[in-house]
């Protein structure tokens, strides 16, 4: 412990267990080997090893590399740009393309890589269907149209001569990411890495950290200060903005030509022999088949002008049709004016820049702009990535991926988020405070997948992506009837859109009718939405929030166009979502799955996460001018210490969460549950197993005790008759009993419980296998995540059963025999039991796809059986009920107090409670239908449309006139134009920065080891504390 608190701050207590655990108390460790250690020695025997090919040698090895920028000056005509003065920038840290092929492929994780890809296929026969047709699914790159093609096209090709019969040609699929990230809070450190994935490892491997899975390119520098200086020196005059635009692209697009130099196009061209981590010879092709990048550095990369006419990377769509996204018409045209790489575009190119450096021609000068490259909206620089490989016929820009972390959560949703929240201070009144409250009521649900929300979600501060795509599943209870009606229903139905698209989008098993799914949901998306911008948004007066009148004040102080007192009234502020480039990308999204492979594969979110890593390694330099190379240095060595660690095995790690005392608010009753200060530990559950309880039995309760404790508590009524008649069907011989049996008192009289005798338990998880066909496990706490969903009977207007979970506990019981007829008693048996609330459906209240509403519940009533006993083995997953807020508080379900109700309800039920369908991935399929994974037919079939529903507009009555109109007057509706560096709306709180958003420690004190297998994995843990949702 004095070691901790000395030294540096950043020790903290997990790092210390860690040391412990992983260390010291490993069989392998012996002090005797510490004696003479000498940090910086080891660390240059560790470079050194490096570099003399040992066992654990990385031949892929950092270097400084620098590229030649030739600078040219408007109104002076020179040579030609050969001839130009030029600026050598340096400090350009770059590894080979190639030798980081070959590390991957030679790598102990390539045993795991799928040289060749396949088509993957679900059998779809039934009884019903025998001759049902097999459906394509899709996962991974090495499944999807694109890598298979490739493939085949690398089969039919002429082989090398000299290559044994037996050497297989594979494609080494590359996934190209980067970004620039800041390295501090504060200050101006940043480092823009390039990072690359390898596709033919599969993504639930790829996409965790612990398998170091992404591979440094390079860091590129921005344009170093020297640079304006030497312009201005060279030329007299300060370099122009548009100079100094064309200049950044130059810079990007010469160093990615250093990355893919001779012997990587040779590669490319020919293939690499490699004796893979399998030692299987194999001649690789390396491919790029992705880039994922937010949009700035996509225009950048592919030499395009952002938020210009031409605003997309993918077509040439003008950007004042941006908001028909969804229509006929728009998904014609992507697939009609998608971009190509065309050669009378390169030799366009060529053309213009002898235009600037020759003629002295203004880079964004009208006679530039008159060019087909004005009207196309591209930049006089000609990508990298064309030069290389157009010949080849690769079309550079089929390279940029859809990306869901920044176009549809801090996209699209956020900026609608923050209209909705515009629109309710607009509308008056304390809606706004209702709307924070709401949200800061909401149960969690999981360990990590809907967490608590803060007190003041409107005021967006320091939000992730995973906090905004959590408010995404959750907005419709929290938005219900804040406007009044009509308004109100065209919101909840946008609602309802967007999460069904954001659902159908991130699944990580897609197949061709779910891609259908999507494809319809895009459609009924921009139906939606374009309702919400006709008819509700021209009736409130929305002006900025107050963090947008600040941002935009100190926006206009930095620039010095701020001559007026900083103290400005707020702005209106419009809805132009649909504006945005970001909104017209969703419709590529089905088309890119079935291209690429989902979309959690190209997402950034990997990226992002990533540049964690990076920003440790950060804190380990000395921050000078250097630390790029540093950094590099780091990098090389975790790669060379995850090496031996995968060679000589892991340390044991043996985790033992600390257990949190809590002062619990003294009950009016005996309850039926053990308090969380009550340690009850509950060893991994096999997976094979559908449910685990512990069978400890320090826990009892005597059963006269309990119920002469809550006497008069009316779920307590008929407890001990209702108990035994749920355990004499589960003993020897109640199976044979029909389902419409009502048990006599001869039959109740006869099961007996072993001393009376209830032993309680903390927590029941449930293992469920998921639709994607992974195994996952829910946990069910009285206390903290007591509701549960079970199959209905077929025929059920439903497909499931709700109920909120009482107390878990298990009982000896047996059946005494009839001494009359002779019968013996049965074999003592421990059975394990939930005592249960039960709700009922809401009939009143339509729910489901075609209603675009949650499935809405109530409490079932005192005289219908509200309260009974369920087995374990009947519950199919724990379940997220909402409040539904709109519809208030009582206690007319279950008068006065009562042990069923949770300690903090002050003995009031929400009358109501919205399911949330949306709450994760499986849970939206158990509803949408149609799993692999789900072995019940189709429950949610009879929910989904099978086509897009038509719109029905509520002031008129009439279908919503989803037609363009001639003046194209939906481009801007409220008469502003997109106004951020994005597309997105300026000024709002929070970081689009996925990694650089804050994030807090999982410290809720509700939550003890039983919860779930002792803590989340590392990999999931990891995730969670940078702010990033399971992907």
């Amino acid at each position: 412990m004095e070691w901790q608190y000395t030294g540096s701050l950043t020790k903290s207590g997990g790092e210390l267990q860690r040391l412990v655990d992983e260390v010291l108390l490993d069989d392998r460790f012996q002090k005797e080997d510490l004696r003479g250690f000498n940090l910086d020695r080891e660390q240059r025997r560790l470079d050194e090893h490096a570099l003399t090919g040992g066992a654990f040698s990385t031949q892929d090895g950092w270097r400084e590399a620098s590229v030649m920028l030739h600078l040219p000056k408007p109104g002076l005509e020179q040579e030609d740009e050969e001839h130009c003065p030029a600026f050598i920038v340096n400090n350009i840290w770059v590894r080979s393309m190639l030798e980081v092929v070959k590390c991957g492929f030679q790598d102990i994780s390539a045993r795991k890589f799928h040289c060749v890809p396949h088509k993957l296929y679900r059998t779809r026969t039934t009884a019903e269907e025998p001759n049902a047709q097999p459906e394509r699914l899709y996962t991974d790159l090495y499944n999807s149209d694109k890598m298979i093609e490739e493939h085949e096209r690398l089969q039919k090709r002429p082989r090398n001569p000299a290559d044994a019969p037996e050497v297989e040609y594979v494609v080494g699929g590359i996934m190209v990411y980067s970004d620039s990230t800041h390295l501090t809070n504060f200050g101006t450190a940043s480092l823009w890495p390039i990072y690359a994935f390898f596709g033919n490892l599969s993504k639930y491997l790829r996409l965790k950290p612990s398998m170091f899975a992404a591979h440094h390119l390079a860091y590129i520098p921005s344009l170093p200060a020297n640079l304006l200086r030497f312009y201005e020196d060279t030329y007299g005059a300060p370099a122009s903005a548009a100079v100094i635009r064309m200049l950044k692209y130059d810079l990007v697009q010469k160093i990615w030509l250093t990355l893919l130099d001779a012997d990587f196009m040779h590669a490319f061209e020919h293939g690499v022999l490699i004796v893979c981590g399998d030692g299987v010879t194999r001649r690789v092709f390396p491919r790029i088949f992705t880039y994922s990048a937010d949009y700035p550095e996509k225009c950048l990369v592919a030499c395009l002008k952002t938020l210009a006419r031409c605003a997309c990377p993918d077509c040439t769509t003008d950007k004042c049709d941006f908001w028909k996204m969804g229509m006929k018409q728009d998904m014609a045209a992507r697939v009609k004016n998608a971009r190509q790489d065309t050669s009378v575009i390169q030799q366009l190119i060529a053309r213009v820049r002898r235009w600037i450096f020759e003629d002295g021609t203004v880079p964004d000068g009208n006679s530039v702009k008159k060019t087909k490259l004005g009207f196309l909206s591209m930049t006089p620089t000609r990508s990298a990535f064309s030069q290389r490989f157009a010949s080849f016929g690769l079309n550079v820009y089929e390279l940029f991926v859809p990306d869901l972390l920044h176009e549809m959560e801090l996209g699209v949703w956020k900026g609608t988020f923050t209209h909705l929240v515009r629109m309710i201070i607009a509308a008056g009144g304390d809606r706004v405070q209702m709307l924070d409250e709401r949200f800061s009521m909401l149960p969690t649900f999981g360990r990590a997948t809907i967490r608590r929300f803060g007190d003041t979600v409107s005021a967006m501060k320091k939000l992730a992506a995973r906090d905004f795509e959590q408010m995404l599943k959750c907005a419709m209870p929290c938005f219900e009837n804040l406007l009044a009606e009509p308004y109100n229903g065209i919101v909840l139905d946008m609602l309802f859109e967007l999460a069904r698209w954001h659902a159908l989008a991130k699944l990580q098993l897609h197949s061709e009718t779910t891609i259908a799914a999507l494809d319809t949901s895009t459609g009924t998306l921009g139906q939606s939405m374009r309702a919400f911008l006709r008819h509700v948004c021209p009736h409130f007066a929305t002006q900025e929030l107050p963090k947008e009148t600040q941002s935009r004040q100190r926006h206009k102080a930095a620039s010095g166009r701020n001559k007026q007192s900083a103290m400005a009234s707020s702005k209106f502020r419009a809805f132009n979502v649909l504006n945005t480039y970001k909104y017209h990308r969703l419709g590529d999204y089905a088309r890119g799955i079935s291209e690429i492979g989902t979309t959690d594969n190209t997402s950034t979110q990997t990226g992002e996460f990533e540049h964690r890593r990076v920003k440790q390694f950060y804190r380990r330099t000395n921050k000078n001018r250097t630390f790029g190379r540093q950094i590099a240095l780091e990098v090389r060595r975790a790669e060379i210490i995850n090496k031996i660690k995968q060679t000589w095995g892991e340390t044991v790690k043996p985790r033992n969460k600390r257990h949190k005392a809590k002062v619990a608010r003294a009950a009016r009753g005996k309850r039926l549950h053990v308090r969380f200060e009550h340690a009850e530990p509950l060893p991994p559950t096999q997976p094979d197993r559908h449910y685990h309880v512990s069978d400890e039995t320090r826990y009892p309760v005597k059963l006269e005790d309990f119920l002469f404790e809550n006497h008069g508590d009316p779920a307590c009524e008929n407890f001990e008759w209702d108990l035994k008649a749920h355990l004499l069907r589960r003993l020897p011989g109640g199976q044979a009993l029909p389902p419409d049996y009502i048990a006599n008192f001869d039959d109740v009289f006869s099961v007996r419980i072993e001393n009376n005798r209830l032993y309680r338990h903390k927590v029941l998880r449930i293992n469920y296998t998921t639709y994607d066909m992974r195994r996952a496990q829910d946990s069910i706490n009285p206390r903290t995540h007591p509701d549960i969903m079970m199959l209905a009977p077929e025929g059920s207007p439903h497909p499931y059963l709700y109920a909120r979970v009482i107390s878990i506990f298990h009982i000896e019981a047996f059946r005494a025999g009839d001494d009359l007829d002779g019968a013996g008693d049965t074999d003592m048996q421990t059975i394990q039991v939930l005592w249960v609330r039960w709700f009922d459906l809401d009939s009143s209240a339509p729910g489901g796809f075609k209603a675009r509403r949650l499935p809405r519940l109530q409490w079932a009533a005192l005289d219908d059986n509200a309260f009974g006993f369920v087995s374990p083995d009947q519950v199919l997953r724990a379940a997220h009920l909402m409040p539904a807020f709109a519809h208030g508080q009582s206690d007319s379900a279950l008068p006065g107090y009562s042990i069923a109700r949770q300690e903090d309800e002050d003995d009031l039920d929400w009358n109501r409670h919205y399911v949330g369908i949306f709450a994760d991935r499986d849970m939206f399929m158990r509803y949408y239908g149609g799993a692999v994974g789900h072995q019940r037919g189709d429950p949610g079939a009879r929910h989904a449309p099978p086509v897009a529903p038509e719109p029905i507009n509520p002031l008129t009555g009439d279908l919503y006139d989803d037609e363009p109109e001639e003046d194209g007057s939906h481009a801007d509706a409220d008469g502003v134009n997109s106004d951020g560096e994005d597309g997105e709306l300026t000024g709002s709180s929070g970081n689009n920065s996925e990694e650089d958003a804050e994030t807090e420690e999982d410290d809720d004190d509700d939550l003890g080891p039983e919860d779930g297998e002792v803590e989340l994995g590392e990999d999931e843990r990891e995730l969670a504390q940078a702010g990033f949702a399971p992907l």
